[in-house]
């Protein structure tokens, strides 16, 4: 086993960023008439279908809930995901320790929920479509890819190493 790799975990931390708002959009996508609902009553504090999507407070309660739910989930797939790869690549498992743990810390922090890098991963979908739907369908696809390729890479024992002839 290998030791401490900053690199390795500043291009997980950097693909984990990716799939994790890759998964999360694409459960956005899944919900997204309900999201759209969401966002049109509390930027105008009117919505018709309001009243038909969510009857009581508890049914939006459980909507907001399980869609931040999704947010964990992805963290929790994305950890096995490294783990996996550092595992199968033998590289040491305080990686994957340290790279969790400093995703899980951006999780919670603002970085995800009002942070520069929302805003650029849902105005993604903004250049292919104007329907809210496909816009996060395609930036989920797109940042998953992303995210699984950047982790893959991050093993690649070949990446970091220069041939010098």
């Amino acid at each position: 086993m290998e030791k401490l790799k900053i690199r390795i975990i500043s291009m997980q931390l950097f693909g984990m960023i990716f799939l994790i708002n890759g998964i999360f959009q694409l459960k956005i996508y899944a919900v997204a008439e309900k999201y759209a609902c969401a966002i049109q009553y509390f930027q105008n504090q009117k919505s018709e279908c309001w009243g038909r999507l969510f009857p009581n407070k508890e049914d939006f309660s459980q909507f907001l809930s399980n869609v931040l739910l999704w947010k964990f989930l992805g963290l929790l797939i994305v950890v096995v995901f490294i783990s996996f790869l550092n595992w199968k690549n033998k590289i040491s498992f305080i990686n994957t320790i340290l790279a969790s743990i400093l995703i899980y810390t951006l999780l919670w922090s603002k970085f995800f929920k009002e942070g520069i890098t929302t805003r650029l991963f849902i105005s993604f979908g903004n250049a292919f479509s104007n329907d809210f739907e496909i816009q996060y369908l395609i930036g989920g696809i797109t940042f998953t890819v992303i995210g699984a390729t950047i982790l893959w890479l991050s093993v690649n024992k070949n990446l970091f190493k220069f041939n010098r002839n």
